[in-house]
């Protein structure tokens, strides 16, 4: 019955089904191993065939089923009718246990064939071992499942059968009987009695079974079973092996797959079924099966001898089974290392196991290697694929290093060299595959390789660097930004397992603690305080253990952080707060990015309605707008039109003074801002309104950083990044060496070394001061030291380079650099095969400057890249990367529209101003136009490059683009401008108009064959391809196309990858000063000059474009360029070569043309003039012909005779001439490079261009300066006004956008500017003769004045003709000025300056004339510079000197003469003129009136000749020598330092031979020493002197006594005797000190001396350092004296001076007023506060009162004046109005005092009488002291340590931080005033709860006093009984207790007016405090002076005298006050 029991117990348990997989339904499913032997007939069981299968048993049953009614089985055995229900049901059981156990033997047999078949095969070629074995492996997991299959139904039937036996048993009891045998069967063999045997249940059971089948004892039984080895779900069986050669791999098996018997091999009858044991059903599993083959053919090979196969294998009855489970393999190799397991162990029974147990399957991580693809490709799974390792990152290559271990370093049959073979093709970066190539020829290349590979980029320290940089690089964590923090965590966690994995459990890395002081640096102080609480709560940094932090702490503690939060939140969400919020408080949300959050105002009415978050979910109320620039809530601040009508600058101003937001610009901090909306026009997060004003300020500007701790030498990182070159050194000092990295800065005068380096190295220097200067002219004395050292290169270490005199201070610190190096090389082709040094988080300790210029220069050439873009440079030190990471960006561009003209897309300000100062440069020097490298190349390709082509029968040019060298191919797609063109569709969309113009031009480039279309693969097939954008511009009144070729694409730019070419073409003033030379001038201009040039068919795939009309639903066509565009930079210099190639190739009888060409043509305009018509007549036709036969069509001429165009056609004249000819107009005005020709009255005239009326600043009066084109100067004296105006708006330090403060500059430039509109009416002749003159035969003389003054200086020339008839004609020629230098110059020099700009103009005229200049001559009014001028050169100064040589070199002396002030026309340049006065008659248009005149009546040299300058000579002196008589010594009292009286002592002796070197010799200085120290000793102990000299000791009441002093005669001194003779290491001045007498003058300057030369230490160390060398007399106490009045001591010692503590003021003492009748004010915090889903700072602020002690705490929202007054107001409505008020010098304060005043003001003046007596007073403490505030700041403390108690770092939502606030004021109201005593019977003390509430507490009942006064008649007296009570114990008991001083009872030492003092400031390092000096002392009611207002620099304070330290007075010889520690 128990068996039955258990069978049915077994039926009821859920089994678990094996369905295989459909496409292996049909796999051969019979399977014979390849060497097993023949299977053997037995006699002892009946030999069964393989058609004892599924088909043969059931064609038995339907054969048998047709012949006669015979029983048959399920599985097809016949079975005697006569058996009866029972017997047949127990005779199935058998037979089904048969073929179970037949299955499970046939599983076993083939395990083995399994393993026979896979070791011959491994004796194969290795070309096909793996092809078969995958296959093998294939085929053998399809008979693995079919045969789990059969195994799986064969058991269910077996357990059916068993049930119904146990049934039919039950049922049928003893009265079954039992059968006698079976025909079909062999009689059994007799059994044994077992009557009186003790039996068990089981063999109760099988006595009552049938004869058992015969059983099964030999292999060939089991060969007809045979199943492939499987450890799926398999029931367990034991089987023995009875010998160890059974099977080869047998043990393997059996110990993986069976259990193993103990006794030797038996057989099992079949009665005994009820020893088969319990039959589990495990799980599918993969890992047992991968185990199972691993194991069996991990023993192959040598570590397992071959085994015969002729033992049975039979079945086992051996109580012991064994618990099957497995172990996982740990590898290959381990278990090729163990022995085979013999038959003992393999037999030996396991302890406590039990057969009837079930069977535990451990999981294994690792299966035999291949057989996991098997399983994954049959059940459809991804194959893994190895990862690429391209990078050169550590992380990466530790994922491909994980997947080689677990995918392929496993295999091992697989060879070395193709799993080399696999690793090479999955290196592609170049460095790492060199590397793995040199193991090709290894035994073991893939092991070889992979080990190389791993010590180079697999290092732990590498790795973590990596790691450690990108983790750092990311930025810093927000409190409460939940998604960074998981990131950050799942980093660490990353981090540390690789770690983990490479170093093991307990790693250097992994342990090291300064990792985390890294990571814990991106983390919010409040997560850091939280780490540390974690490490202390675990015994991690306490006190007494050595135990730090490591990584794995903070992993771990991110962990539970990073889950907590998920809870929490998960928590909040699923149960949101309905806590409705606080009436009358706003309710602010985050915003998403797309769309707003509705704001719900809800009432605490609504929040017991049902169905009110329904209606809060419905309900949506937009947020109301708010402008913070005129604080209005109408509209939002991009709407607002007063914001709009501010400049760049000036909104840069409100942002940054107003400490606004930068996004937003409101008034809070840019990390709290919650701005989601994004710029329109950069896509970054700020409002688009702040656009220009935020890329105003983020503008990087490289300075010098200079902060209060830390002295920064270079630049510290930021984005856009610039790399310095950085390289890893080592340092060597004897024989220590230190690895480092070190900055190569060709920028640095001095090599510097960090103090690391020098503790490290133990380097010692001397002494030094160095002055750190930076580009603010900042001064920064620093103290140190010089040093030596030797570097060298890590790789080759044994190559030293000495460095001398480095210096080193403290403070100094070099900034930190990270570079990306693998993906720079990645990045850029240059850098690829470089071998660069990674640069992780490096802080060199070594600046390499350019006095060690050797080291920083490159030893090979630099490797360059792009423009832009990063170099590479090899030095003596490595190889380093300089320049930027990514391309610069330029950040404002130009662009150039079509036709010619250049339109910049905005009015650049350093554009104007350059163009303002180079129109006063003249090229006097043809010296210094050279063509630069660049240039020459350009021409070479210009000359060899340039072609004819044929295009629409005309033979034009065709010229390349001028590319750089090397050449770098452009690649951008029309993705690239596709977003350009449709914004310029939209803007077309909206202006029909200009929408027609755009498409008008592009159709007239198409149509006249400037731009081509073609097909996109056309486009496909060129090597490079590059697209340009365009837009359309309104300029000058026309509409143009722009292309822009300044487009940048991917760091790439058109522009930038072309040379500008040389000039080629003449000056500008050049054509302008010959097109005045005759009487009849001509201009043209051709027709589209650039569109004549072809390009090149290599050039016109980098000018493409799209357009598609204004068709915006059809796809753009590509058009490209076939001509020279507009816009590119080479688009000039090509043009105008091939003009002058063209003419140069048809020169031959047209030299005059050619020269024309050369000389008149300034790019496409020319400008020419000749004295006759009918020349320029032939001079149009004959350029129009030339010019055609290049394809230059010139075209708009004009002239000023009208028979020389009129015979030329219509469409070749301009419109001025052909309403000229029609004499349709009488104002003609012809355009002529920048001025106006006109052309009937031959004059040149100004245009006026257009001037906005805005208010005057900086950028808008150079712009308007600018905008005014004089190429001529004829305007110079107007011009030259507004230009003194901008010099002197520079002295008042003027920023670009400032108002114009100075009211009377103001005044004049708008003035000057008035004054601009008549310039149309200035008018000057053209041609500087008239015809009558214009002849060959004329006298010309060219007059150059100059004249200067201490504004401006400048020159004019006037050309002086005479005809034939002596008529004399004077005109204008040009002029230029220049503004005086700031710097202070003598009018002389400004003199010389202007006689210099004349020799410079007057050189120009006559180079540029091609006239004849008969004579010229100089004229100036100062005869300084005459003088000077006929001097020589060498004789004066450098400045006088060199201007003069050089105008001697220009002109010659007899060219100059002089000219009296009011004669001389330069003068106007220097006074300025008005525009009126120079259109008028003038002697500046029509020169000076003694031209005019004989030459014999021109001004001559005044009679008294000029004295020479003596100032500007070079001073020259004789030197003497003189004998001395005698020699007497300096007085040391004159002297103030020990080198001062040495030096004079020295030169004393020696007399002027001292004088001639300003150093003195060793020797002299020894001697000089020993004179003065002998004079000392003289003057101070004479008596012992005389003594010691004449051989006596000295008195033994003298002062020497003690010391047993020596006379030494060789130096004449008396030194110490003393106790240390017989010291032999020690000196002879350490043994015998000289001695001193501390009073003497001598001994002070030693004192101050040794002081000095030791940095001021203190007084021992002083005493210490004179102790080696001298003996001083009571020397502590004199070296203390000296310190305490040395400044610079008592700038490092001294303390403040601190006054007696005041008495109270009479706000503490107002007894009997009400609580807060005079109020403290201060604030405190922030604290953050959860808003929704995101936090925001609120600040406490606390009221306190100052008689009372009562407390009064509220929140702030904002820091603010805003936010102050409405808590005020609050406060007033809550506790009543204070009459004054005392605060510190907060902003908020400040402005809230200030907005209460106005207020009060602004109202009338009968209100202000009644308010009078109630207005708020404000009294501010001063600056810097918060002990004048000490009542509430004490109040402060005790609210921030309750809060800290209660929060604990958390944050909280408002309501509960206001709460808080309450309870926490409560708290403090609650505090006693006086005594408590510990009487109970003793009257309680009072508190503030008292006054406020009428009662002590406020949780307690109110206590009643007087019975008598609180009567309910009398209950209004309750509240005065009460105050009474609190006033009277408040006297009696609290007031008496303020009496006493606790600190400050003494009164220090006043300061005075003068006082020199250092000023405290605590957020300074003291080397930084100011030094000041004391203006004002402001005495106190009891006279003492506790505050003072001090001077620093140029500003004034007020500060306390806590805060101040008196300095000792300054020497004699030191009369300025410092500023700054020195």
């Amino acid at each position: 019955m128990d068996q039955t029991g258990s069978e049915t117990e077994k039926m009821d348990r859920p089994r678990r089904r094996t369905h295989l997989p459909p496409h292996l339904d049909d796999y051969e499913v019979d399977y014979q191993p390849i060497q097993d032997p023949p299977p053997k007939a037995s006699t002892t069981c009946p030999s069964h065939s393989r058609s004892s299968s599924r088909k043969t048993s059931r064609s038995g049953i339907s054969s048998h089923s047709r012949t006669s009614r015979r029983s048959v089985t399920s599985t097809g055995v016949y079975l005697p009718p006569e058996l009866s229900s029972v017997q047949t049901a127990v005779l199935e059981e058998k037979i089904k246990q048969r073929q179970f156990d037949g299955l499970q033997q046939q599983v076993q047999e083939d395990s083995l064939a399994d393993v026979e078949y896979q070791r011959l095969q491994t004796q194969a070629k290795e070309a096909q071992r793996i092809q078969e074995e995958a296959l093998a492996a294939k085929e053998a997991l399809s008979k693995h499942l079919e045969r789990q299959r059969k195994l799986q139904q064969a058991e269910t039937e077996l357990e059916v059968a068993k049930l119904v036996s146990s049934m039919l048993i039950t049922n049928s009891g003893s009265n079954t009987p039992k059968p006698s045998g079976s025909r079909d069967s062999p009689s059994p063999p007799p059994q044994p009695d077992q009557t009186n045997a003790p039996r068990s249940p089981q063999s109760t059971a099988s006595s009552q079974l049938p004869p058992p089948l015969p059983t099964v004892t030999s292999c060939d039984d089991i060969s007809q079973l045979s199943l492939r080895p499987l450890a799926l779900t398999l029931p367990t069986t034991t089987v023995s092996v009875s010998s160890p050669s059974t099977f080869p791999l047998l043990q393997a098996v059996s110990s993986s797959v069976v259990t193993v018997s103990e006794t030797a091999p038996k057989t099992m009858p079949l009665n005994t079924v009820t020893s088969v044991p319990h039959v589990t059903h495990q799980p599918f599993s993969v890992a047992t099966v991968m185990s199972t083959i691993g194991q069996s053919t991990s023993r192959r090979g040598p570590s397992v001898p071959k085994q015969s196969n002729t033992a049975p294998l039979t079945m086992n009855t051996n109580p012991y089974v064994m618990q099957q489970s497995f172990i996982p393999p740990v590898s290959t190799h381990a278990y090729q290392q163990q022995p085979p397991i013999t038959s003992q162990q393999a037999s030996a029974p396991p302890p406590n196991v039990r057969s009837a147990q079930p069977h535990s399957f451990m999981p294994l991580p690792h299966a035999y290697p291949g057989t996991e693809l098997l399983f994954a490709s049959a059940y459809g799974i991804p194959q893994p694929k190895l990862p690429v390792f391209e990078s050169g990152n550590e992380s990466d290559f530790a994922l491909l290093k994980l997947a080689l271990d677990n995918l392929l370093s496993n295999h091992s049959y697989l060879s070395e060299q193709y799993k080399y073979h696999v690793l090479l093709s999955h290196l592609k970066l170049p460095s790492a595959q060199q590397l793995a190539k040199a193991y090709m020829y290894h035994s073991h290349p893939y092991s070889a390789a992979l080990q190389a590979l791993q010590d180079k980029y697999g290092q732990p320290r590498q790795l973590v660097q990596s790691e450690l940089g990108a983790i750092m690089n990311s930025p810093p964590l927000r409190l409460g930004d939940a998604n960074a923090f998981d990131s950050f965590a799942l980093s660490v966690q990353s981090l540390v397992g690789m770690l983990r994995t490479l170093e093991g459990q307990n790693g250097y890395e992994l342990m090291c603690g300064s990792h985390v002081d890294r990571l814990l640096s991106k983390l919010p102080p409040a997560y850091r305080d939280s780490f540390v609480e974690y490490c202390l709560s675990r015994g991690i940094l306490q006190t007494g253990t050595d135990r730090t932090y490591t990584l794995p702490d903070l992993a771990t503690w991110l962990e539970i952080k990073s889950q907590a939060k998920r809870i929490s939140n998960r928590a909040a969400a699923l149960f949101p707060s309905d806590l409705a919020k606080p009436q009358g408080k706003p309710t602010t949300y985050s915003r998403p990015k797309e769309r707003f959050t509705p704001v719900l105002l809800t009432s605490e009415r609504s929040i017991n309605r049902p169905d009110t978050a329904a209606q809060r979910s419905s309900t949506k109320v937009k947020p109301r707008p708010y402008c913070p620039h005129c604080d209005s809530r109408d509209h939002y601040l991009n709407a607002c039109e007063q914001f709009k009508k501010l400049t760049t600058a000036q909104v840069t101003t409100w942002i940054r003074e107003g400490k606004r937001c930068w996004r937003c610009g409101r008034t809070h901090d840019v990390g709290v801002c919650n701005l989601k909306r994004l710029c329109s026009v950069c896509k970054e997060l700020h409002l688009t309104v702040l656009h220009d004003s935020v890329q105003d300020t983020s503008r990087a500007v490289l300075m010098v950083s200079l902060p209060p701790t830390r002295i920064y030498l270079d630049r510290p990182n930021r984005s856009p990044k610039v790399m310095l070159k950085v390289v890893k050194v080592l340092l060597h000092s004897g024989r220590k060496t230190m690895e480092t990295h070190a900055v190569l800065d060709d920028g640095s005068e001095r090599t510097l070394v960090l103090q690391p380096v020098v503790q490290q190295l133990k380097l010692s220097g001397t002494p030094e001061l160095l002055s750190l200067q930076t580009i603010h002219q900042c001064h920064t004395e620093l103290t140190g030291s010089s040093v030596s050292f030797e570097v060298s290169s890590v790789s080759n270490p044994s190559k030293k380079f000495a460095i001398h005199n480095a210096f080193t201070a403290p403070g100094l610190c070099l900034a930190e650099h990270h570079y990306p190096v693998a993906a720079l090389q990645r990045a850029y082709r240059h850098l690829k095969d470089l071998p660069l040094p990674p640069m992780d988080k490096v802080r060199p300790l070594l600046l390499i400057g350019s006095d060690m210029p050797h080291l920083l220069t490159p030893v090979q050439p630099v490797c360059k890249g792009p423009p832009g873009g990063p170099i590479a440079v090899r030095t003596q030190l490595g190889w380093s990367l300089q320049g930027p990471m990514s391309p610069m960006q330029p950040s404002r561009g130009s662009q150039q529209c079509l036709h010619i003209m250049s339109v910049p897309t905005c009015d650049n300000l350093f554009q104007h101003v350059e163009r303002l100062w180079q129109v006063d440069t003249l090229p006097y020097n043809t010296k210094m136009v050279t063509r630069s490298k660049q240039d020459k190349e350009a021409y070479t390709l210009l000359q060899n490059a340039t072609v004819r082509v044929t295009v629409d029968c005309v033979r034009r040019y065709a010229t390349p683009l001028l590319r750089r060298t090397p050449r770098t191919l452009l690649q951008a797609d029309k993705t690239a401008v596709l977003p350009s063109l449709r914004r310029t569709e939209r803007t077309l969309e909206r202006d029909p108009d200009r929408a027609k113009i755009y498409c008008s031009e592009i159709s007239k480039l198409e149509s006249a064959g400037y731009v081509a279309k073609i097909t996109a693969e056309e486009a496909n097939q060129s090597e490079e391809s590059w697209f340009i954008p365009h837009h359309m511009v309104h300029h000058n009144g026309k509409d143009r196309i722009v292309f822009n070729c300044s487009f940048q694409h991917h760091g790439q730019s058109l522009n930038d990858q072309l040379l500008p070419g040389p000039t080629l073409g003449p000056s500008l003033l050049g054509v302008l000063l010959r097109f005045r030379q005759h009487t009849v001038a001509i201009s043209g201009d051709i027709k589209g000059m650039f569109h004549q040039v072809r390009l090149l068919p290599g050039d016109k795939s980098v000018l493409r474009f799209l357009w598609r009309g204004m068709c915006r639903e059809v796809e753009p066509e590509i058009y490209e360029w076939q001509v020279l565009p507009f816009g590119t930079t080479c688009s000039p210099c090509c043009a105008i070569h091939a003009l002058q190639h063209h003419v140069q190739e048809h020169k031959e009888g047209k030299t005059e043309l050619v020269d024309i060409v050369e000389h008149s043509f300034y790019v496409d305009n020319c400008l020419h003039s000749v004295a006759t018509a009918s020349e320029a007549k032939v001079i149009v036709d004959g350029l129009r012909q030339l010019l055609s036969e290049g394809g230059f069509e010139i075209r708009q001429w004009a002239c000023n005779v009208p028979s020389v165009t009129e015979h030329l056609p219509s469409d070749a004249r301009s419109a001025s001439s052909e309403r000229w000819l029609a004499q349709s107009s009488t104002d003609l005005q012809e355009p002529t490079l920048g001025l106006r020709w006109d052309c009937i009255n031959d004059t040149l005239g100004y245009n006026l261009r257009s001037v906005e009326n805005v208010e005057p600043t900086l950028r808008n009066m150079y712009k308007t300066l600018a905008s005014q084109y004089d190429p001529l100067g004829f305007i110079t004296p107007f011009t030259t006004r507004a230009k003194v105006i901008i010099q002197d708006l520079w002295k008042h330090n003027l920023g670009w956008d400032d108002p114009i403060k100075p009211s009377h500059l103001r005044d004049t430039w708008l003035s000057w500017v008035e004054e601009l509109p008549t310039l149309t009416k200035i008018h000057f002749p053209r041609a500087y003769t008239p015809a009558a003159a214009d002849n060959p035969s004329a006298i010309r003389e060219l007059h150059v004045f100059s004249d200067a003054s201490e504004r401006a200086y400048g020159s004019v020339a006037y050309l002086r003709t005479t005809d034939e008839q002596g008529q004399i004609h004077i005109t204008f020629v040009s002029a230029r000025s220049r503004v005086a230098p700031r710097k202070c110059l003598s009018v002389p020099r400004l003199e010389l300056c202007a006689a210099l700009t004349g020799a410079q103009l007057g050189k120009v005229i006559q180079t540029e004339l091609t006239l004849p200049i008969h004579k010229v001559t100089f004229w100036s009014d100062s005869t300084t510079v005459l003088y000077w001028l006929t001097s020589e050169s060498c004789h004066y100064k450098v400045f006088v000197g060199t201007r003069v040589a050089e105008i001697q070199t220009l002109t010659e002396m007899a060219e100059w003469k002089y000219v009296e002030s009011h004669h001389n026309p330069a003068d106007h340049i220097t006074r300025g003129l008005t525009l009126t006065e120079i259109a008028g008659p003038h002697q500046w248009s029509s020169g000076p009136a003694f031209l005019i005149q004989s030459p014999d009546q021109w001004p001559s040299m005044p009679q008294t000749k000029a004295e020479p300058d003596c100032n500007e000579l070079k001073k020259s002196a004789f030197i003497g020598t003189a004998s001395v008589p005698s020699v007497s010594l300096p007085v040391p009292g004159n002297f103030h330092t020990w080198q001062e009286l040495v030096k004079a002592t020295s030169k004393s002796l020696h007399g002027a031979a001292a004088d001639t070197d300003s150093s003195i010799k060793a020797s002299e200085y020894i001697e000089a020493e020993k004179l003065l120290l002998a004079q000392a000793q003289m003057d101070s102990f004479p008596m012992e002197v005389q003594h010691l000299k004449a051989g006596h000791p000295v008195s033994p009441n003298s002062r020497l006594g003690s010391l047993a002093p020596e006379y030494d005669d060789a130096t004449g001194l008396i030194r110490v005797g003393g106790r240390l003779r017989r010291a032999t290491d020690l000196d002879l001045e350490a043994i015998h000190p000289i001695i001193l007498d501390p009073s003497h003058h001598i001994t002070k300057l030693l004192i101050k001396e040794t002081d000095q030369q030791l940095l001021h230490p203190g007084s021992e160390r002083v005493l210490a350092e004179l102790r080696r060398q001298y003996w001083i007399l009571r020397g502590r106490q004199a070296v203390r004296k000296h310190q305490h009045t040395c400044q610079d001591c008592q700038i490092w010692r001294a303390k403040p001076q601190t006054p007696r503590m005041a008495d109270l003021p009479p706000c503490r003492l107002n007894l009997y007023k009400p609580p807060f009748y005079s109020t403290g004010v201060d604030c405190f915090g922030p604290y953050a506060v959860k808003i929704g889903r995101r936090q925001e700072k609120r600040w406490g602020i606390i009221y306190k009162c100052l008689t009372t002690r009562c407390v009064h705490l509220d929140l702030l929202e904002h820091m603010d004046s805003d936010a102050f007054l409405l808590s005020l107001r609050r406060f007033i409505a809550r506790r009543g109005k204070p009459m004054e008020l005392l605060c510190d010098n907060g902003t908020n304060f400040i402005g809230g005092d200030r907005e209460l005043r106005e207020s009060f003001e602004a109202m009338s003046p009968k209100l202000q009488e009644q308010l009078a007596e109630q207005k708020i007073s404000f009294r501010h403490n001063p600056p810097n002291a918060p002990h004048f505030g000490g009542t509430w700041e004490r109040e402060i403390k005790s609210v921030k340590t309750a809060l800290q108690v209660i929060l604990r770092e958390q944050s909280v939502p408002e309501p509960v931080l206001q709460t808080l606030l309450v309870e926490v004021e409560n708290i403090l109201n609650s505090k006693p005033l006086g005594y408590v005593s510990s009487d109970i019977a003793d009257v309680d003390p009072v508190t503030p709860n008292l006054l406020l509430m009428g009662r002590r507490d406020a949780s307690l009942p109110q206590v009643l006093y007087d019975s008598s006064n609180l009567l309910g008649r009398r209950r209004w007296r309750q509240s005065q009984v009460l105050a009474d009570c609190f006033w009277t114990t408040f006297i009696r008991q609290y007031l008496p207790s303020m009496q006493g001083r606790q600190k400050w009872t003494t009164d220090g030492k006043e300061l005075a007016v003068g006082q020199v003092v250092l000023v405290v400031d605590p957020q300074l390092p003291r080397s930084h405090w100011p030094v000041g000096t004391v203006t004002e002392a402001l005495p106190g009611v009891d006279g003492r002076i506790r505050v003072v207002r001090i001077k620093v620099k140029d500003k004034t304070y007020t500060r306390p005298v806590v805060r101040l330290i008196p300095l000792p007075p300054l020497e004699d010889n030191d009369t300025s006050t410092p500023d700054r520690l020195s």
